[in-house]
């Protein structure tokens, strides 16, 4: 019988009786000289292809789950059918009085999706928002949708909502494979789950960021991350931080039911960590879960940067490349710590002239993954300085040193201080959100993550030689 990669390939009458003659002792003679033997060769031959029907075929449909063999081994976990893709968007109103949305109006993305309220009752108030939920009028992928996509409200023009959440549970029909595949990762009421990994995978679908400790020995940790024995303690970074509404919760605890199979969760919140909880049902008994917010820390940077410049060059592009050098500059640290809109002073300063100071617009980026509880140290601020592309942008200036560079970490909670890195001797030079015991309580800052504002941003580029 041939099953090759779980796929059951039918023996036929030919290669059985080639087997069959070639597996005999050689001094059996099969010519039509000797029929008895031949008849004999025949009659193995078709018995080994009766068995390998029955046999084969039955060891196949065990070996490849394909098909209802998939479903009949799943009861607990069924084949989804296809579904239409729902959550919610935030609705504002932007009149002085309130405004009723009708059942069944049609919200419409401005990427072209268009999504039904259904028969719920909806009052946004005067000059107010709500969270209102939407239905896909059709099933089907096409109608999910990235966060911060902006919606139309009916023909209601005092009304304009936004999906504060991507829109992500539209499904086709599970095929074999796809049906095979979640079955595999997902865990089912009697099966297993894959861990604390596939729970951070999921929230970074909905959320900007996501990370859990988990602690499978029975004694509570308490320094520098409390977990509870046997338990997690998630922290999620949600749009709203500390203010999330109920819809933007809403798939962190269904998320953590899915995917979890112990819901000894971090439910005790303290002045330094704020925890928000909430309560799903699973097979519907009422479950509470909880979660840990992420909240932000205010970085002031202060450095002043050395150059040197070509004399060659008039002093209006000297300023202008050099204004450029530290925009990179702010740029990069920007895409490795994430931060918002807004605008700097950059100061460049010479011996001949008075400082110039110049406002620089920066574009933020808000959406870095990996910046909840990071390590670096100040070496790491300062090696982004410059770097081949910066070089050629900026020829008549070439970067020389630095000749101080500062960074203050504040988580800004009442009596505590903050972290100061820099880059002089006694200075602190390194700093783990984690590991570190950096509130009063020695617990870490493991739910703190890094944000710069470009208002916090100081730096002065200094011309210490003409070239």
């Amino acid at each position: 019988m041939g099953i090759e990669n779980g796929v059951y390939t039918e023996l036929t009458f030919e290669d059985a009786l080639a087997q069959v003659i070639d597996s005999a002792p050689s001094s059996i003679k099969f010519s039509p000289g000797n029929p008895p033997e031949l008849i004999l060769a025949n009659m193995f031959a078709e018995a080994d292809v009766l068995i390998d029907e029955e046999i084969g075929a039955m060891l196949a449909a065990m070996m490849s789950p394909v098909g209802s063999m998939i479903d009949l081994l799943n009861p607990n976990n069924p084949r989804k059918s296809a579904q239409a893709c729902t959550g919610y968007i935030s609705v504002t109103n932007s009149t002085e009085s309130p405004i009723p949305i009708p059942s069944d109006t049609i919200c419409t993305a401005s990427t072209g999706q268009q999504y039904s309220v259904g028969v719920s009752s909806n009052i946004i108030p005067a000059l107010g928002s709500a969270d209102v939920y939407i239905t896909a009028i059709e099933e089907g992928i096409g109608y999910n949708i990235p966060a911060g996509i902006s919606f139309t409200i009916g023909s209601l023009s005092g009304l304009s909502g936004i999906n504060t959440l991507p829109l992500l549970s539209g499904a086709e029909e599970e095929s074999d494979a796809i049906y095979l595949n979640r079955i595999i990762n997902e865990k089912t009421e009697y099966g297993t789950q894959n861990g604390s990994v596939a729970v951070e995978t999921e929230l970074k679908k909905y959320y900007e960021d996501a990370k859990i400790y988990v602690n499978r020995n029975a004694v509570a940790l308490d320094t520098p991350v409390p977990v509870p024995g046997n338990g997690y303690n998630l922290v999620v970074r949600t749009p709203s931080g500390t203010l999330a509404t109920a819809a933007e919760m809403e798939q962190i605890f269904s998320i953590l039911a899915n995917r979890l199979e112990f819901i000894n969760s971090q439910s005790a919140g303290s002045s330094f960590h704020q925890v928000n909880s909430g309560t799903i049902y699973t097979s519907q008994i009422q479950q509470s879960y909880y979660y840990t917010v992420a909240q932000p820390v205010k970085i002031t940077l202060t450095g002043v940067i050395n150059i040197r410049a070509y004399s060659s060059a008039n002093r209006e592009e000297i300023i202008a490349q050099a204004n450029d050098f530290a925009t990179n500059y702010i740029n990069r640290l920007m895409s490795l710590l994430s931060g918002i809109n807004g605008t700097t002073n950059i100061t460049f300063e010479e011996d001949e002239y008075d400082d110039v100071i110049t406002e620089i617009d920066i574009s933020g980026n808000t959406g870095v993954e990996g910046t909840t509880a990071p390590q670096f140290g100040i070496a790491l601020i300062r090696d982004l300085i410059s770097d081949l592309n910066t070089m050629s942008e900026t020829p008549q200036i070439v970067y020389d040193s630095v000749e101080s560079l500062t960074m203050e970490i504040d988580p800004e909670v009442e009596y505590e201080s903050p972290v100061t890195l820099g880059l002089d001797e006694y200075d602190e030079s390194f700093i783990d959100f984690v590991n570190d015991a950096l509130f009063s309580d020695n617990t870490s800052w493991y739910d703190r993550y890094v944000f710069l504002d470009p208002a916090n941003i100081d730096l002065t580029v200094k011309v210490v030689e003409w070239i």
